[in-house]
C-alpha cells in the first residue's frame, strides 16, 4: 500500500508567506480604490446638491442657509440643506459625507454648508453665495465653516483636494456658488444690509491652492 505524505511544515510556511506576500501587494491597490471610489462619490453628490440649491434661488431668489455636519439634529437655520428636500423636493434625499470624521450621537455626518454669514441674524443677502464641502481623504479641513467665503487656514490658502499629489493627500474636496461679490468680502457683525455693493477694505482675496479669489468664485469641481 502507498503511504499517504501530506503537506511538511516548511511547505505550509512557504505557502502562507506567498499569501501574506500577495496580501500585501493587493490591500494598498483596494484601499486606494476604494478612496477613489469615495472621491468621485463626494463629487457626484456635491454636483447634485449644487444643482438643488440653484433650482431652490429660482423659487425663492435666495440660497439655504447654513448646514452642519450634524443637521439633522440642529435647527431650521443651521439645516440649510434639508430645506432642499421638503415642503418642496429639489433633491429626494440628503446624501451622507463619504468622509465624514465629525463624532455624532448616532454616527451620521452630512456635508457641511456656508456662505457669508452673519452671527447676529439670519438675513436675506446673508443667503446670496454658498459653499457645500467635505474633508476629503485627509479628514483636516481647510474651509471655515462660519465664513467659508473670506477667512483663510493658518498657512493663508485653502487647499483643494488633487489626486495627482497623492489619494489620500490634503485639503477638501468642495463646491462654490451662488454670487460672486461676496467672495473675499470679510464682514462685521451687525446690520451690513448697505454694505452690499460697496466694496471696502475690509476684503481680502480667498486664496485657493495659492489662487486668489475676490469678488469671483472659485472654479466648479
Amino acid at each position: 500500500m502507498k503511504s499517504l505524505r501530506g503537506f511538511t511544515l516548511i511547505e505550509l510556511l512557504i505557502v502562507i508567506a506567498i499569501i501574506l506576500i500577495l496580501i500585501a501587494i493587493a490591500l494598498p491597490n483596494f484601499l486606494e480604490a476604494q478612496i477613489r471610489a469615495r472621491v468621485t462619490k463626494a463629487k457626484g453628490e456635491l454636483r447634485s446638491l449644487g444643482i438643488a440649491q440653484e433650482s431652490y434661488y429660482l423659487d425663492f431668489n435666495f440660497y439655504p442657509s447654513e448646514s452642519e455636519h450634524d443637521a439633522h439634529q440642529r435647527g431650521r437655520t443651521e439645516a440649510g440643506l434639508f430645506w432642499l428636500t421638503s415642503p418642496i423636493a429639489y433633491i429626494s434625499t440628503i446624501p451622507l459625507d463619504p468622509f465624514g470624521r465629525q463624532a455624532t450621537e448616532d454616527g451620521i455626518d452630512y456635508y457641511e454648508s456656508g456662505g457669508a454669514e452673519n452671527t447676529d441674524q439670519l438675513c436675506r443677502w446673508c443667503l446670496e453665495t454658498w459653499v457645500i464641502y467635505t474633508l476629503g481623504p485627509s479628514g483636516n479641513t481647510e474651509i471655515s465653516s462660519d465664513a467659508p467665503h473670506w477667512e483663510l487656514p493658518g498657512d493663508g490658502s485653502v487647499d483643494q483636494y488633487s489626486p495627482t499629489n497623492g489619494t489620500k493627500s490634503f485639503g477638501d474636496i468642495f463646491l462654490y456658488g451662488g454670487e460672486s461679490f461676496w467672495i473675499g468680502v470679510r464682514l462685521p457683525r451687525g446690520d451690513m444690509s448697505a454694505y452690499r455693493g460697496n466694496p471696502s477694505a475690509l476684503d481680502q482675496p480667498l486664496v485657493i491652492s495659492g489662487e486668489p479669489y475676490l469678488h469671483r468664485l472659485p472654479p466648479k469641481l
